[in-house]
């Protein structure tokens, strides 16, 4: 109900005991009892993910990645269906992004990125990069790889999305991290672990420890 939009639920009862006639109208409501309203128009703004191929196929059950619910993977006929069915959906305005190059390097010439850096840095990352962190990157920081203080750039390649938490353990706490590639990540702890993170996920690259060989006697 609050995804799309819709008005406030009555908390009142939904069938209050009045008598025939009377003009009395609910707690809170501005409309008389009897009257009849029409429901609050709807805006449906939608991140999806489709890829050149699927655009120019004209394939109604290629794949597209639904950003805004839950990342859940969607058809192209589906999307069409929900940007066409206004009368049956009561979508009155829909807001089309435009397109990022996630690839592309963007700049911005002070210390916060620009809407549109932001932007492509949560289509980019989709999540925290720290190692197994799944928290939304609409919701984190856009931290600097190399510092601001120390001469890093506010670009694309040297920004990524850390939540507030991990964000202080980078900066605090001995935590070192590389970006490879876009949205590509390798991850150093204080301790000596390593990991690689990427859209995909996280995957562990310290080496098991190695036993020591057996202390032989001597005589």
């Amino acid at each position: 109900m609050l995804a799309r939009g819709e008005q406030a639920l009555e908390f009142e009862s939904p069938d209050p005991v009045v008598s025939a006639g009377s003009t009395t109208q609910l707690s809170g409501s501005t409309t008389p009892l009897g009257a009849s309203t029409s429901p609050k128009a709807r805006d449906v703004v939608l991140y999806v993910h489709l890829s050149e191929a699927a655009l120019r196929s004209g394939d109604r059950n290629a794949p597209a990645w639904l950003e805004n619910a839950g990342g859940h993977l969607v058809t192209t006929g589906q999307v069409a269906e929900w940007c066409g069915a206004g009368s049956t959906t009561g979508t009155t305005r829909i807001t089309v992004r435009p397109v990022l190059d996630l690839a592309e390097t963007l700049h911005s010439t002070g210390y916060q990125p620009s809407p549109t850096l932001t932007e492509q840095i949560e289509l980019r990352d989709r999540t925290c990069v720290f190692p197994w962190c799944n928290r939304p990157a609409r919701g984190c920081d856009k931290d600097h790889l190399v510092p601001w203080e120390q001469g890093g750039p506010t670009s694309s390649d040297n920004l990524a999305a850390l939540c507030r938490r991990h964000h202080r353990m980078k900066t605090h706490g001995g935590w070192t991290y590389t970006m490879l590639t876009p949205g590509e990540y390798l991850w150093h702890s204080p301790h000596g672990h390593t990991w690689h993170r990427d859209r995909t996920g996280t995957t562990e690259l310290t080496p098991d420890p190695v036993e020591p060989p057996p202390h032989r006697r001597t005589s």
